[in-house]
């Protein structure tokens, strides 16, 4: 399948009582839908000017009216349904009667004008089947021969017959018109059986429609090709056809449609038993993924989604796996299958960035002679970049950078495939600890345990100029710089290669560190799409919970996915434990309510890079998983090196990252106002900035942390924290 075809895979999904509501319905358009569909069947007219005024104003995705079409069917019955057993004699009646166990209403045409003496009549998909035993003028007379329970409006099959009818109802007529004053542009016309139903259907309107045309019966499927080439679209409707079509036989009724529509050039639609598991379920069986995904593999254009998103419990997963599976469709047909297979790009996630997650492990059995390779010694900054690489944290980098990684990175902000990569990703060393030449594997050994944790296949061993390198990275060469202090110590040489972890350090173990293979998986399970990404280095404070707060409203997120940085740390930053503690908080009060919060704290160190950082922190957080990130007005910025809007600059310049960026201006507390805002008429003297670095200042000054700066709980656990020389509450340099 070509790429460009699997890309105009439609979704079309159906709305009902589980999918009416603006938040479900607007989450359905995000994730997918490209048409919404009224089903008339289950619509009273009375109701349908309300759903498609809402349904406009939630969403500018077309809107789709589905008729019911040609088709006999039961009337109301009492209290929706009646139950009627074996041997039992039923009146079948016209439409005015309400139904009971006795008398069955049939419309549109009344049971005497059309039934016949020993007509076998199947009920809603053979729930209940009888036989007209007596004909007395408009008295139709029936015996059940298999019973079961017979609801209102429910398809009525004749075996052996087709009946002629016209191709819609009153009620058909009646919903079009209306359909005509809200300018509805596509329409599915039910139990289409011939071309001249189609031009009749089209007729009605005085302007151009979208006619999709649905084969449902045999004579739809007799007149197949004068049908197609006169409707926009197909839409196979794989339950009622199989009224008429043996259920073993429906497999190959659905391939002659799909081939007699690519042949003539008219898209097909399929509908019926997509995700049928899913009305209940979290989830869709392993046979139903295969159909779906073999129906787009013969040709299909569309899948309509019915009851799933109508009444079933999980509507916008409904949408979300099939459009999951549309996006791995469209990522196989440009993959070679070993590289696809092998990958494990999977859902409906934001897809890694460069496409695949990296994943480089190896074990020590896969290495001959291992203690015998060259080896350098490594610290745990190095280690944590080399867990990070492995992971596919840096994902798509497979190992520290080149001279001409590193270079294209410095001038290009690009790899030199064209990914956009901002920040340098290097190891570092003195001449005097490199016993390597290029091209060999060296094995990478922790300085403070002397254990091997990865090899890595060196590919380029190079001098740098640090005050050239420092000025391209930082914008400045300046010493008091942090960043610059940082890089200038370890070395002016640079060891590029793909690396390959043995194992995990100690450290990464005493956290809540998440990989992203783990958080991809996490938010699968909990049918997470809409992610929102948090960097932080500082407790919560009530400026960072309001920005939170906002951004999972202005999407109308699943989750919010708090990514703490905790690795090294400059002096009097705030602990690891300080900053979990104080977000384990938060999640245990219910503070993030009604929107559920994942902690996973990211286990590297702060370059201080300022706006080359604040897109590298985006895109670690894409590799997470995060489909949006929130950007500060001073995201990762250090003293007054950096402009308060430097990193929404580059952000700009740089265009589409494949991650939603959320940007936020300054946050602080108002005292006319008297709440927290980033936006109100009073000037700065009204303002009191909400900070980590406040929260430092009240800790080590011991004074009382006001409300509008700190929860009362996180403000107490800070301060007990804070008396207990054990509990490290700052961190210094280590």
């Amino acid at each position: 399948m070509k790429k460009d075809k699997s890309e105009n895979i439609k979704i079309l999904a159906t709305v009902g009582p589980a999918s009416l509501k603006e938040f479900i319905i607007r989450n359905m358009d995000v994730a997918g839908v490209d048409i919404f569909r009224i089903n008339l069947s289950h619509t009273k007219i009375k109701d349908l000017p309300a759903i498609i005024k809402n349904l406009q104003k939630w969403t500018e995705k077309p809107i789709c009216l589905d008729t019911e079409g040609a088709q006999i069917r039961t009337g109301k019955i009492k209290n929706g349904q009646t139950e009627v057993k074996n041997n039992d004699i039923l009146f079948l009646t016209s439409a005015g009667v309400l139904g009971d166990k006795y008398h069955i209403p049939l419309y549109p045409i009344a049971p005497h004008k059309f039934l016949q003496l020993g007509d076998i009549i199947s009920i809603d998909f053979l729930s209940v089947i009888v036989q007209i035993i007596q004909i007395k003028g408009k008295k139709v007379c029936a015996r059940v021969l298999s019973g079961g329970r017979i609801g209102s409006n429910k398809g009525v099959n004749i075996s052996g017959r087709q009946i002629s009818l016209s191709p819609f109802t009153e009620k058909d007529s009646k919903a079009l018109e209306l359909s005509k004053k809200f300018g509805l542009s596509h329409f599915a016309l039910s139990f289409a059986s011939r071309k001249e139903d189609v031009e009749q259907f089209k007729k009605f309107f005085h302007y151009p429609i979208f006619a999709i045309s649905k084969i449902e019966n045999r004579a739809g499927l007799i007149n197949l090709e004068d049908i197609c080439r006169i409707s926009n679209a197909i839409l196979i409707d794989r339950g009622d056809l199989s009224r008429e079509v043996p259920l073993q036989k429906i497999a190959f009724a659905q391939k002659h449609i799909v081939d007699t529509a690519n042949r003539i050039g008219v898209p097909v639609y399929v509908a019926t038993n997509l995700l049928e598991n899913m009305i209940d379920n979290f989830e869709p069986t392993r046979a139903e993924i295969n159909d779906i995904t073999s129906s787009l593999f013969s040709g299909v254009n569309g899948l309509v989604l019915a009851a799933e998103t109508a009444i079933g419990k999980h509507p916008v997963q409904c949408v979300r796996m099939v459009a999951g599976i549309k996006k791995t469709l469209e990522k196989y047909s440009v993959s070679n299958s070993k590289d696809f297979l092998n990958s494990i790009y999977e859902y409906n996630l934001v897809e890694p960035h460069g496409g695949i997650l990296v994943q480089n492990f190896m074990d020590f059995n896969q290495i001959k002679n291992i203690e015998k390779l060259p080896k350098i010694d490594i610290d745990d900054r190095i280690l944590s970049d080399v867990v990070q690489i492995a992971e596919g944290t840096y994902s798509p980098l497979r190992g520290f950078m080149t001279r001409d990684e590193l270079f294209s990175v410095l001038n290009r902000y690009k790899l030199p495939n064209g990914v956009i990569w901002t920040m340098p990703i290097i190891f570092q060393a003195d001449k005097k600890d490199i016993s390597f030449n290029k091209k060999d594997t060296i094995a990478l050994r922790r300085v403070k345990d002397k254990n091997l944790y990865a090899i890595m296949k060196v590919s380029d061993i190079w001098k740098i100029d640090l005050s050239y390198v420092a000025k391209k990275w930082f914008g400045t060469d300046d010493l008091k710089h942090p960043g610059v202090s940082q890089f200038a110590k370890r070395g002016d040489y640079i060891i590029g290669g793909e690396i390959f972890l043995l194992r995990k350090p100690p450290f990464f173990f005493k956290s809540y560190s998440l990989t992203p293979f783990q958080t991809r998986q996490i938010f699968k399970d909990r049918g997470w799409q809409k992610i929102v990404g948090f960097h932080t280095r500082n407790i919560i404070h009530r400026g960072h919970e309001f920005i939170q707060k906002e951004a999972l409203k202005m999407v109308e997120a699943d989750a919010l996915f708090i990514s703490p940085v905790i690795g090294q740390k400059k002096e009097k930053d705030f602990s690891a434990e300080a900053i979990l503690k104080s977000y384990e908080l938060m999640i245990k009060n219910n503070y993030y309510d009604p929107y559920p919060a994942l902690i996973g704290a990211f286990n590297t160190y702060s370059r201080y890079s300022g706006p080359r950082e604040a897109v590298f922190t985006a895109l670690c957080r894409k590799n997470f998983g995060c489909s949006h990130f929130i950007i500060g007005r001073d995201h990762t910025g250090v003293g007054n090196y950096y402009a308060s809007d430097a990193s929404q600059k580059l952000f700009k310049k740089l265009g589409d990252l494949g991650i939603k960026l959320l940007m936020f201006k300054t946050v602080y507390f108002c005292k006319a106002c008297r709440k927290i805002t980033d936006n109100c008429k009073h000037g700065e003297e009204k303002r009191i900035s909400l900070s980590g670095t406040s929260v430092r200042k009240h800790l080590l000054s011991k004074l009382n942390m006001p409300k509008y700066l700190v929860r009362k709980e996180i403000s107490k656990f800070l301060q007990e924290m804070h008396k207990k020389p054990k509990n490290k509450i700052f961190e210094g340099n280590f």
